[in-house]
C-alpha cells in the first residue's frame, strides 16, 4: 500500500516552480513537506472523531456525564508524539478521570496502542487494563 500520492506531490512542485518561480529542488521539498503535515492532521482528526463517538456509545466508557477528546503534543530527544484521551467530567465542570488512548507517533505517522492504554482508537474497541 502507498503511503503517499507521488503523483500529487510532483504536480504540486511543478505548480511552485512555475507560478511561485520556485526552483525544482525547493519545490520538491516544500510539497513533500506539505503533504506530510497533511497525512498528520488527518490521521489525528480521523483518530479524534472515532473516539468522540465511542466516547458518547461505548458503554465501557461510564465516567461523568460530560467527555471529551483531548490531544496533547511532546517532543523530546527527536522524537515527536501526540497523545489522545477522553476526558470525563461531572455536569457541574468537576474532572472525573481519563481514558488513555495511545498515540500518534509523527516521525512515523503512526498510531500505538501500548499495554496500559485503555482504548484503542483504531479500531474503536475497549481494551481495559
Amino acid at each position: 500500500m502507498k503511503k503517499y500520492n507521488l503523483s500529487k506531490i510532483m504536480k504540486r512542485a511543478w505548480e511552485l516552480v512555475k507560478v511561485d518561480g520556485m526552483d525544482i529542488s525547493s519545490a520538491l521539498k516544500k510539497s513533500w513537506k506539505e503533504e506530510k503535515s497533511m497525512k498528520e492532521e488527518n490521521i489525528i482528526e480521523t483518530l479524534k472523531s472515532k473516539l468522540e463517538e465511542m466516547a458518547s456509545n461505548d458503554y465501557h466508557i461510564n465516567l461523568g456525564i460530560e467527555r471529551e477528546v483531548s490531544e496533547k503534543k511532546w517532543e523530546k530527544n527527536g522524537q515527536k508524539r501526540t497523545y489522545l484521551s477522553i476526558n470525563c467530567y461531572t455536569l457541574s465542570g468537576k474532572f472525573k478521570g481519563s481514558y488513555k488512548c495511545g498515540y500518534v507517533d509523527m516521525v512515523t505517522n503512526e498510531y500505538v496502542c501500548g499495554k496500559y492504554d485503555d482504548v484503542n482508537a483504531a479500531d474503536k474497541e475497549y481494551v481495559g487494563r
